[in-house]
């Protein structure tokens, strides 16, 4: 247990975990080939964008900004990307969200992107208290939040930990509504280990109907670098309870795929309905984990 006072005074209390300690890349090589690559990919965005470095009382954060200089007035959106990733994978969507928005795109703090490497328990609101740091940082009161997998769990914790300060919450094949598939763990540890030929069947588990030939190539190779020269998180995600997604009083979207391998999108989706006021779903057929080209849709909601 660690505490902190950040710039206000405030004192904070970070719950770290052994696993915090540890170094999240496998060597120093593989951590900066993992770096240039994102530098490499982000180099081709066709939108301007600011890269910020937060302080924060949980490690320092990366987050990238687009579209502040189109209208200074815009509604912000927060980005929060899956595990084992970062905000490159957003690429393809911040074009057209940073044309009618402030859009934010956050490097979560123990994943292979530009912010700490540090990891705090998944507990405690310490993900929703690190975001509200950069919440405060960035000058935000209240955002629109879309979080990817892992990047969904740590948006519900945040609109469970300040809701007020959540305007939409757009859910994509979020974890923390249902737990994870045991099956899904079993098929993806062995592989994990072995890591003969296990980048190609781990795809097809993940990826599911999606042909390989559909994926762009540098997310293939980034994929397989970050699988080469990464430690993911172990252990299992915590499902937030009936009492606290209750809080949950602003519109909501949530939208996976029907053949998730990992999650339980239909039970996700059910859960979401019996217990949420104002609630869109969204399981999309032959679809898996991975779910893209949807930011017509996010638009179209957030509008």
């Amino acid at each position: 247990m660690k505490v902190v006072h950040n710039n206000s005074g405030v004192k904070t209390v970070i719950q770290q975990s052994s696993e915090g300690k540890k170094a999240i890349y496998k060597s120093n090589e593989g951590k900066k080939a993992i770096i240039d690559y994102y530098d490499k990919i982000m180099s081709t965005c066709k939108t301007s964008f600011r890269t910020n470095n937060i302080k924060t009382s949980f490690g320092d954060t990366n987050v990238l900004s687009f579209g502040e200089h189109k209208n200074e007035k815009a509604e912000a959106v927060i980005l929060l990307h899956g595990s084992s990733t970062n905000s490159a994978m957003w690429l393809g969507d911040v074009e057209k969200l940073s044309q009618k928005f402030r859009v934010y795109s956050i490097d979560i703090i123990g994943e292979p992107g530009k912010s700490s490497e540090n990891r705090p328990e998944l507990q405690n609101s310490n993900y929703g208290k690190w975001i509200a740091e950069i919440m405060n940082s960035l000058g935000l009161k209240k955002a629109h939040f879309v979080g990817n997998s892992l990047g969904g769990w740590m948006a519900l914790d945040y609109a469970t930990y300040r809701p007020e300060c959540v305007g939409k919450l757009i859910l994509i094949a979020s974890s923390g509504i249902q737990a994870a598939r045991i099956s899904f763990l079993l098929k993806i540890i062995p592989l994990m280990l072995l890591r003969k030929n296990s980048f190609e069947k781990i795809n097809s588990i993940v990826y599911g109907d999606i042909s390989v030939e559909d994926i762009d190539k540098r997310v293939l190779e980034f994929g397989r670098l970050i699988m080469n020269d990464y430690k993911p998180r172990m252990g299992s995600i915590p499902v937030f309870s009936d009492t606290e997604l209750s809080k949950l009083t602003m519109p909501v979207l949530y939208i996976a795929g029907e053949k998730d391998a990992l999650l339980y999108s239909k039970k996700s989706a059910e859960r979401l309905k019996r217990l949420l006021p104002d609630v869109k779903t969204e399981v999309l057929k032959g679809v898996g984990h991975v779910v893209y080209n949807k930011v017509d849709d996010i638009l179209s909601f957030l509008q």
